[in-house]
């Protein structure tokens, strides 16, 4: 039997923080999901990213409840709901 490693997502949400306060990147995927269109265009995969503040021409709305990241393989800052994170730096990603 494989057992899966685990993190909960707020400890997730701390690393990215710690990381990305080191200049460091990480890896996560996410489910995604535009509430303006209510579509999803799947699961994305972002092999380098680090946090980012978030911009005047971001979406501000539910800032809470989202994370603002900048993937450094597409050289774009992305928006991501912290709810929908499944895996980060290869862990799989639990509420508790």
């Amino acid at each position: 039997m494989i057992i899966e490693e685990t993190i909960d997502l707020y400890e997730a949400i701390r690393q990215m923080r710690k990381y990305s306060q080191e200049g460091k990147s990480f890896s996560f995927t996410h489910s995604t999901l535009n509430r303006e269109t209510d579509t999803c265009n799947g699961i994305r995969y972002v092999q380098r990213a680090h946090l980012r503040p978030s911009a005047k021409g971001d979406d501000l709305v539910n800032t809470e409840f989202k994370i603002f990241y900048f993937d450094e393989q597409l050289q774009e800052p992305r928006v991501c709901w912290q709810m929908l994170i499944m895996f980060f730096e290869d862990k799989k990603v639990i509420l508790n």
